[in-house]
């Protein structure tokens, strides 16, 4: 009848295997397509926001399809709308898989310290969605073993759990969290309970030099729940409250007595906040992940809580902890954008461990034969009265890639990156999507005002693997163009399967 709102008719749903016919012309890419877990249809029409019959909404379309993105075992997702016809519109799903056993390695020496780790994943578990990883590291500060299960549907569609299992060769760590977050406008309430033990030896540095060892045992309980005030297409605004359950213990390491550790942290907080984040997305390909899509926010966001642990006994005196964060983005077209977000944190009347953070990062995907994207970042943490063991790195790691690890330390640090990235724009074998990268790096981390910024400028090779977890190799030479106190002027080549930023 005329004026009536349109609704969901049929929903098809294909999901195609890791090569399709047309590419699965040689016996390799068919054994693939035989060896992985295809992924059932059953299991993504559990995830869809809309059934058959529902009002057609075309931003639960928009979310379903960014909700399916996510999943490691899925290269690609679209949800389309086809023309309305008698009332209704008919909505196809289209997925591509990813391999779902993987052996992968994220290898670096970042900073010219050699660290790795190898990790053998099965996702899609027995069709479920689920994940399993095995992994072994050995990285700069310990090596060890670990086991974690994934799975996005615990106990239904989006309740994401993850628990984890590792024993290192300085302690062990079990971690247990459940979550079901926000995952569409309409959502109504949110949840997340985390377990979590680590015990492991730590260190502070000095001028690249370890000042001091020590023993940390970190517990942690928190429970948050969250109730939606006000949501729509645009954006959803909330109230949020928990407990978080924080014990730290510190202890002298044999043979070093004398080193200053830590002392002691004991909270019982009770935290209420307010939340809220608009949504204006932004879909690009050819930025961080080669032929992979990425989806970014640039809506508003504004987080602040405020607690209060309770005095318990003279070692444990009350204590208010309060954190905020405000963030938000401006596109300038339909591929380049500017998005940053401000936080702070801090703690009253006593051993504040004050922290201001500021993230910015400019975009701009450039329409070209071969595609290419400029991409900027700039990183700014301010620490007063920080707790001992809290220092900001600049170095490998942290995005200097000519510096060895804890290269610089400090109360304060600034990193600014740029880099241009080329790509060839399609894949090699149906595998490979290679690409080049130039970059310039620049920062410090100091104790008081920023001096002296030390930099390098570099060229990289860049190896995108879309249907493949890893999705990214890179291989850089970067230039020191000052020195450390770890390392001099120089070049140096660093392998990592993940971007520096």
């Amino acid at each position: 009848m005329a004026g009536e709102p349109l609704r969901i008719g049929r929903i098809t749903v294909d999901a195609r295997p890791i090569f399709d016919s047309a590419e699965a012309s040689g016996g390799f890419y068919r054994v693939a397509n035989l060896l992985h877990i295809q992924t059932r249809a059953a299991l993504l029409r559990r995830f869809l926001l809309f059934r058959e019959g529902d009002p057609y909404d075309p931003v639960k379309l928009e979310e379903t399809e960014r909700n399916l993105r996510l999943f490691d075992f899925l290269v690609s997702a679209s949800v389309t709308a086809s023309p309305p016809h008698d009332g209704v519109v008919d909505v196809a799903v289209v997925t591509r898989d990813s391999w779902t056993t993987n052996i992968d390695g994220d290898f670096s020496n970042d900073g010219g310290v050699a660290a790795y780790d190898v990790n053998l994943t099965q996702k899609d578990l027995f069709g479920t969605g689920g994940e399993l990883q095995l992994r072994h590291e050995r990285g700069v500060e310990r090596d060890g073993n670990a086991i974690e299960l994934l799975h996005p549907a615990a106990l239904g569609p989006y309740w994401n759990l993850d628990a984890l299992y590792a024993k290192n060769s300085d302690g062990d760590e079990e971690k247990l969290a459940l979550e079901r977050p926000f995952f569409s406008y309409t959502t109504a309430w949110t949840a997340s309970v985390l377990l979590d033990h680590v015990l492991q030896n730590e260190r502070i540095f000095q001028q690249g030099e370890v000042a001091a060892r020590f023993r940390r045992e970190h517990r942690e309980l928190a429970l948050s729940h969250s109730h939606v005030l006000h949501a729509d297409p645009n954006g959803r605004s909330s109230i949020v409250g928990g407990i978080d359950l924080l014990d730290d213990t510190f202890s002298h390491l044999p043979g070093r007595a004398n080193d200053v550790i830590p002392g002691g942290r004991h909270f019982r907080f009770l935290d209420i906040g307010y939340e809220s984040a608009g949504f204006r997305f932004v879909k690009l390909d050819y930025v961080d992940r080669d032929l992979e899509e990425q989806d970014f926010n640039l809506g508003r966001f504004t987080s602040v809580h405020a607690a209060i642990s309770p005095r318990r006994s003279g070692n444990n005196a009350l204590t208010v902890r309060l954190r905020a964060s405000e963030g938000m983005g401006y596109a300038f077209n339909s591929h380049s954008f500017v998005i940053g977000q401000i936080s702070a944190s801090t703690r009253a009347p006593h051993d504040r461990n004050t922290i201001v953070s500021l993230d910015g990062r400019a975009v701009t995907r450039f329409q070209t034969r071969y595609p290419q994207a400029f991409v900027a970042r700039v990183r700014l943490d301010l620490g007063w009265q920080l707790d001992r063991d809290v220092q900001f790195l600049a170095d490998g790691q942290s995005g200097l890639r000519a510096y060895p690890d804890f290269a610089f330390e400090g109360s304060r640090r600034l990193i600014v990156n740029v880099e241009h990235r080329l790509f060839l724009g399609r894949e090699l074998l149906q595998i490979f999507g290679p690409g080049i990268a130039v970059f310039a790096d620049s920062g410090q981390a100091v104790d008081g005002r920023f001096r002296g910024m030390k930099s390098d400028v570099g060229a990289g090779l860049r190896i995108g693997i879309a249907r493949y977890e890893s999705a990214l190799i890179r291989i850089d030479w970067a230039y020191a163009l000052n020195a450390s106190p770890l390392n001099r002027r120089g070049p140096v080549w660093s392998i990592s399967t993940m971007q520096a930023f």
